[in-house]
């Protein structure tokens, strides 16, 4: 007994042409208010932290 459908022939489809990325290129602007931030040490003279500093210590 012969199948009663015929088989379709599947129609190509055009490729998609290849997509290029964009690449994108930042700066980073010399700055040195980070770095004064970090270097900062006015923090270790305030009272509040010397007194935080005697209640953790051991003497």
């Amino acid at each position: 007994m012969a199948w009663p459908f015929g088989k379709k022939s599947a129609t190509a489809e055009p490729k998609p042409k290849a997509k290029t990325a964009e690449v994108v290129v930042y700066e980073r602007k010399k700055d040195t208010a980070q770095k004064d931030l970090i270097e900062d040490k006015s923090h270790l003279e305030k009272k509040s932290f010397l007194d935080a500093m005697a209640l953790l210590s051991d003497d």
